[in-house]
């Protein structure tokens, strides 16, 4: 269940999901992906300036992230508006909270401070959809005729500006895409997760990168390490 507060006549909801295939437990790093969905329930237009973060996590070890806006954005927020952003938090274990503040302005330049619930970052906890498919997954397109292998994902497609998305459903935004490597070509392509199916036979994969991201190991596909990870 998200958790929820509402202050200033400001809703925020919170809600978290664990990135596996992005975490490395032996090395003490685990990844979250955290939605929130923030709702102007007052009657003024209203402006989103700055953030503040408490992070805390099962040991303890506090950090505290502040600055300007949120994901590059300073959203205005309309009477009745929600404005929803997607982010991401390591943590050092496997469980943890985060809270904090938002700072806006009305339209009056007023100043005021609106609360973000306290929410937990933890493996067993999943509040909305994630990835269905993994690095290094062998997939084939739904309706055309051709199989490859899932180089990386873009959890809520991020990666969309440079994309013409007139042919496809506006429901596929902020939703997982991926980047698949297709067999007997040259092509990666950049694939929405609903045009996707799992490829039941492991079939050796022909493309000149293939060795570049994977190493083929047991009969799989293992991602090699990226160092910009």
């Amino acid at each position: 269940m998200p958790s929820v507060a509402i202050s200033s006549d400001i809703e925020v909801k919170a809600s978290s999901c664990h990135l596996e295939d992005y975490s490395s437990p032996s090395e003490g790093n685990y990844l979250f992906c955290y939605k929130i969905e923030i709702t102007n329930k007052g009657d003024k237009i209203v402006q989103l300036r700055t953030r503040y973060w408490l992070i805390i996590d099962s040991t303890s070890e506090k950090a505290e992230v502040s600055g300007p806006g949120v994901v590059g954005k300073k959203p205005w927020l309309a009477p009745g508006e929600t404005y929803t952003y997607l982010s991401f938090s390591n943590l050092k274990t496997n469980f943890g909270t985060m809270e904090g503040r938002y700072g806006f302005v009305d339209e009056d330049e007023n100043s005021f401070d609106v609360e973000i619930p306290r929410f937990f970052l933890s493996t067993n906890l999943e509040e909305f959809p994630k990835n269905r498919f993994n690095k290094g997954q062998v997939v084939k397109h739904v309706d055309e005729d051709y199989f490859g292998v899932v180089v990386d994902f873009d959890m809520y497609f991020l990666s969309n500006s440079d994309l013409d998305t007139d042919k496809f459903d506006a429901g596929l935004e902020k939703r997982p895409w991926y980047y698949v490597i297709v067999s007997d070509t040259d092509l990666m392509l950049y694939v929405p997760e609903s045009h996707l199916a799992e490829e039941e036979e492991q079939k050796e994969l022909n493309h000149p990168l293939v060795e570049v991201f994977f190493d083929f190991k047991d009969g799989k596909y293992v991602r090699k390490p990226n160092p910009n990870e």
